[in-house]
């Protein structure tokens, strides 16, 4: 449904004010540098997970310098420094910080990299390497061949439609009269498009004015799943009418319906305690024939007349997710290695009730990123089926928060990349800034999670390169409560988001009692 994610205390772990490499702090962070063998950074979660180290973070930057990442390499380096001042790595990280510079061809910041190197570790290493590839980059300066060179894998193409949603889990209406009103009054209120649920799954509320037919299922026609009732090509037309864009809000990897027992489908993990692959909840994405059930699925739904499909938040392996024989199949195929949970996880132990990573090997990093480019070939090929019968469908992909706030972990955590997202060619990119979640989740104030949701947004519209293409999505309700939050709360964040001009915003969920009116203050 939505990310409701519990997962302990992240002190330490997440982005501070002056994200990046900021050279000349370098100088404090020094006097504390011999401190790291006294101050081990680790952190544990309630979820029986070691938080991501000074040592995965480094890893993860080196991994992404080898696969020729250059600036998100740069800016990963960036974050061991910034994360973990008590750090053995911090001298490599700045060094590297520098090479990922030199490599992207931004010669003046690896300049001012190389040098505040040599001032800050003059004993190191790389001391001597440092001081000649600073003066072989002055000379290339002076010639004029080093200009910064723009950030890759970026698309820049700029969409003019700036996206102000409502996310609808559930109408509250007793008939479609009504809910027509009510998409009148969102209308009236400067939404412009809304973005319906057409998934059920077991135990979730059913819509007042639909008889359902079936507990788990789809809101649209299809021969290839449960149909719950087909709600969907109704709200098309009454959204059509008070020219309403509507995107249809579908799940991916969770759409087992009706072949909840067919066993060879399903997801396959690796369980820490029991030492062996077990059965994961939802479909193995990495077996053609769950991927083509999905195709069937999502072509059916392209036969409505939606104008687009935002993907559920299911898309996403944990750490633990993503073996089996296909999978083993696959990965031997694109890399000449096998699956072998030994090669990835450093340092298993039991902690109380739960088993704990204790480090995740550079071999783990290759893994997770193949992961996430399966998962995003997954992706690719449903829209093309959807494409192939309804060209003019645009595409939103469900980011979690750390996907900008802590890439290191999204990838390890949930084989989730907004880099390697950009390079796929969504539309839009859909950031869950769920404030009180994340409030909860690391375990800060209000103030703090705000100011960080105002650098997510600008992060994500440089790494996306076009505002209106971010949607940052902001929560309504206490996910754990199920109670409304004040309005003036959502609308003073909201206000701080739109400081990025042409920023898409949305609310999650849908309620009748919000004062959608507010959304008129933020220019289409």
């Amino acid at each position: 449904m939505f990310c409701f994610k519990k997962q302990g205390s992240r002190a330490g772990t997440h982005p501070k004010d002056g994200w990046g490499v900021k050279g000349h702090g370098f100088r404090k962070i020094f006097l504390v540098y011999i401190l790291f063998f006294f101050l081990a950074p680790i952190v544990y979660a309630q979820d029986g997970r070691l938080f991501l180290t000074d040592e995965d973070q480094f890893n993860y930057a080196s991994f992404l310098l080898k696969q020729e990442h250059y600036s998100a390499a740069a800016r990963e380096f960036g974050r061991v420094i910034e994360e973990f001042p008590s750090s053995r790595y911090i001298p490599d990280s700045q060094y590297m910080t520098a090479e990922s510079y030199l490599k992207e061809g931004r010669y003046r910041d690896a300049v001012r990299e190389f040098t505040q190197f040599t001032v800050n570790f003059p004993d190191n290493k790389f001391a001597a390497d440092a001081v000649v590839k600073k003066e072989m980059l002055d000379v290339k300066i002076k010639e004029s061949l080093g200009f910064p060179a723009p950030l890759k894998g970026i698309n820049h193409e700029t969409k003019d439609f700036k996206i102000k949603a409502a996310q609808i889990l559930l109408f509250k209406e007793d008939s479609y009269e009504d809910v027509e009103k009510e998409i009148v009054r969102l209308k009236e209120g400067g939404i412009n498009t809304i973005i319906v649920r057409v998934f059920h799954n077991r135990g979730d509320r059913f819509h007042p004015f639909v008889t359902p037919r079936v507990r788990a299922g789809v809101y649209f026609n299809t021969k290839h799943a449960p149909v719950v009732e087909d709600m969907l090509g109704n709200i098309i037309k009454m959204a059509h009418r008070h020219n309403l864009k509507i995107f249809a809000w579908m799940t991916t990897r969770y759409a087992d319906y009706g072949i909840e027992d067919k066993t060879d489908l399903r997801c396959k993990a690796y369980d820490l305690a029991k030492n062996m692959v077990v059965q994961c909840k939802g479909l193995d994405l990495f077996n053609d024939e769950a991927v083509s059930h999905l195709e069937k699925i999502y072509k059916d739904l392209a036969r409505y007349d939606i104008d687009g499909i935002l993907f559920q938040d299911d898309l996403y392996l944990r750490h633990t997710e993503g073996f089996g024989q296909y999978a083993n199949a696959l990965y031997l195929m694109g890399t000449g290695n096998t699956l072998k949970p030994s090669l990835f996880y450093s340092g298993i132990y039991r902690n109380n009730s739960s088993y704990i990573v204790r480090h995740y090997t550079p071999a783990f990093w290759e893994w997770a990123s193949w992961k996430n480019k399966r998962l995003l070939t997954v992706a690719k090929r449903l829209m093309k089926t959807v494409r192939d019968v309804n060209p003019k469908v645009v595409f939103t992909i469900n980011l979690m928060y750390e996907s900008v706030s802590n890439p290191a972990y999204a990838l390890a955590w949930l084989s989730q990349s907004l880099d390697d997202a950009v390079g796929t060619g969504f539309d839009y990119y859909a950031i869950m800034a769920y404030h009180l979640q994340m409030q909860d989740e690391l375990k800060k104030g209000q103030y703090y999670v705000e100011r960080l949701i105002e650098r997510m947004t600008k992060e994500a519209v440089e790494r996306v390169g076009s505002p209106s293409r971010v949607i940052m999505k902001v929560q309504t309700v206490d996910w754990s409560t199920r109670k409304p939050l004040p309005d003036r709360e959502v609308s003073e964040l909201l206000k701080k988001i739109s400081f990025v001009d042409n920023v898409s915003l949305a609310v999650v969920p849908y309620r009748i009692d919000f004062p959608f009116e507010i959304m008129n203050q933020f220019k289409d």
